[in-house]
């Protein structure tokens, strides 16, 4: 997968969100504005604004409780927000959008499908022809190097080529959003790290806008041109951080660099503040 990290714009990511914005929302910019829900009595999320730029990659951090899995559900259109609006690409979302799609942390695979016929399913649903389903199959599945493996079953496969299917299977949509809900924490700590390198490389690629959700203040730091950390009781955004790590990067490089550990701190104190990060 080393073949796989295509160079990307070395810019501050402040400088591409700036340009981004200039150039007009597009079809990936996120909004979210004033946004409320409740569960019964219980305020979840209150007041919570956040936009997104077209293009940008955008982690999402905060205690566990604090919503995080909610808004990115009412971004996908797959629940209800109370109060408030949230807009993608200028289109207000109240159901799924085409050109959104979502990573979850548990697989979705079905197991009596192969590996080609996982990838192929939401293409065949959305009626593309047979030489489409299998241009767009081919080139999904070797973008995430799983060359040789189409005819195998789930059951046949490790955790992270699980993993890899899952984002083939987005992949193959050519969205140009992707909602990513913690879609490596259920891998090792090897094979998490492999795989983030891996998803650099793929959205260096293709630039789509990407906001992801996860529990790890690492792997926020190096995906992410922007964390947001919300905190709990109700959920909210308490910082918002440019990361200014140039691209392309690695783990390594990221870790290396002079902005890491005061970057790492600033966002353990606002967890801490909030709530206990797990």
């Amino acid at each position: 997968m080393t073949a796989m990290r295509a160079a990307s714009d070395r810019g501050a990511p402040a400088e591409r969100a700036q340009a981004a914005a200039a150039a007009g929302p597009g079809r990936g910019e996120i909004r979210c504005s004033g946004l409320y829900k409740w569960y019964g009595q219980t305020a979840v999320l209150s007041g919570l604004d956040l936009t997104v730029a077209n293009g940008e990659f955008v982690c999402v951090v905060g205690p566990s409780g604090c919503g995080k899995t909610t808004l990115l559900r009412m971004m996908a259109g797959l629940a209800e927000y109370d109060h408030g609006t949230i807009t993608i690409g200028g289109e207000k979302v109240t159901a799924p959008l085409a050109q959104v799609a979502v990573v979850f942390q548990h697989f979705g695979l079905f197991p009596w499908k192969t590996v080609y016929n996982n990838v192929a399913l939401p293409l065949r649903a959305a009626g593309l022809d047979k030489a489409e389903v299998r241009r767009r199959v081919a080139e999904a599945i070797a973008l995430v190097g799983l060359e040789g493996v189409d005819d195998r079953y789930p059951a046949q496969l490790s955790g992270g080529m699980k993993q890899r299917v899952g984002l083939a299977r987005t992949l193959a949509l050519r969205p140009e959003v992707i909602l990513l809900d913690e879609p490596f924490a259920a891998v090792d700590a090897q094979t998490r790290e492999i795989l983030q390198e891996e998803l650099l490389g793929l959205w260096s690629r293709h630039r789509q806008t990407a906001l992801f959700i996860t529990h790890s203040i690492d792997e926020a730091i190096t995906l992410a041109d922007r964390v947001v950390v919300m905190g709990t009781k109700p959920g909210r955004v308490v910082d918002d951080i440019v990361v200014p790590i140039p691209r392309p990067r690695t783990v390594g490089s990221v870790r290396r660099h002079e902005s890491y550990a005061p970057l790492r701190e600033r966002i353990w104190e606002q967890l801490r503040a909030s709530g206990s990060p797990t």
